[in-house]
């Protein structure tokens, strides 16, 4: 973990052009600012975000669970509403540890990413100093993107699924419920295997993707991939992006748009019948940014997320990389 590019979100002040930022320290399972707020470390995450306690109110169940095995999991969902907090988190986690490592799976039952995972894993070649991923969920493009980067940090608002993340990374092998319908699971596991991640070359926290805790311009390529419909404010995100990328560097982004009512307003919409083409004309004019991008490589490309035994969806996403001027 690299404490270095990690700030406090509750204390960062503006002034003009000039973001004034305190990096975080690290005492036993706290990370403490001198403005005196603390933020928890569990199982080795920090969780930093302006408002923590608000969060822990409304996850706190994701993040004391314990790694259960697959056939526990089940039973204790099996008679639970399907939007208890634990029950959600199950379908989550069989929905993206599918999508995302299903190469890697047994027993396997398809690879939802791999048109994006092969798009991200070209760029190795093309090594950067840092980079980042917002919305990193089960963490197979932040392993990715360690591929090309002397360092690589990865965010999600989803403890449970940043937990995981972690799993994986360290080289271990994961057991999960793969969901049949309902709340019933099938067990089946995961290992990373060349894709694992030294600790030393990543930082994983769970945090805000539009108030993320990291030091602005570090980065050499800064990643968001389907995230931009699945947050309030989708042109903060773009801003919060373009924030974080170093000039020269060069952002990467994939989204289906598919917007939701019960996510963000209908102002808050990028576009009318064409969002793609708003995102692009976003980044080449540096509207509200703080500079201008050449996109490099445009594209649409299947992302599938398999939702149960007779259920997978495949969205056809936008995907861009853009180099900043």
């Amino acid at each position: 973990m690299n404490l270095d590019l990690v700030v406090c979100p509750g204390c960062r002040t503006r002034t003009g052009d000039r973001l004034d930022v305190r990096t975080l320290a690290r005492t036993g399972d706290v990370l403490a600012c001198e403005c005196g707020r603390r933020y928890p470390i569990v199982d080795g995450i920090p969780i930093v975000m302006a408002d923590p306690a608000n969060y822990l109110r409304s996850e706190i169940a994701t993040v004391v669970e314990r790694e259960l095995s697959p056939e526990v999991a089940a039973l204790l969902v099996a008679d639970s509403p399907d939007d208890a907090p634990y029950a959600r988190l199950l379908e989550h986690l069989s929905i993206y540890l599918d999508a995302h490592w299903g190469d890697r799976s047994e027993p396997s039952d398809g690879f939802g990413a791999q048109a994006i995972v092969e798009r991200i894993a070209a760029r190795a070649s093309h090594r950067v100093a840092l980079a980042v991923e917002l919305g990193c969920s089960v963490g197979r493009i932040t392993a990715e993107l360690a591929a090309g980067a002397d360092h690589v940090v990865g965010l999600d608002l989803q403890f449970g699924a940043v937990r995981r993340a972690a799993r994986l990374l360290d080289g271990a092998r994961l057991s999960y419920g793969r969901r049949l319908a309902g709340r019933h699971y099938a067990a089946a596991t995961i290992g990373a295997g060349d894709r694992a991640v030294p600790a030393a070359r990543r930082t994983l926290l769970c945090g805000d993707a539009l108030d993320p805790p990291l030091i602005p311009g570090m980065f050499g390529r800064v990643v968001a991939l389907n995230l931009l419909d699945s947050v309030s404010r989708p042109r903060q995100l773009l801003s919060v992006l373009d924030g974080l990328c170093a000039r020269g560097g060069e952002l990467i982004l994939a989204s289906p748009y598919s917007w939701q009512s019960s996510v963000m307003h209908e102002h808050e919409r990028l576009g009318s019948a064409d969002p793609a083409a708003e995102v692009a004309r976003i980044l080449r004019d540096g509207d509200g940014l703080g500079g201008r991008y050449a996109i490099e490589d445009e594209a649409e490309v299947p992302w599938t997320l398999r939702r149960d035994a007779r259920s997978t969806v495949t969205y056809r996403t936008h995907y861009l990389r853009a180099r900043k001027t």
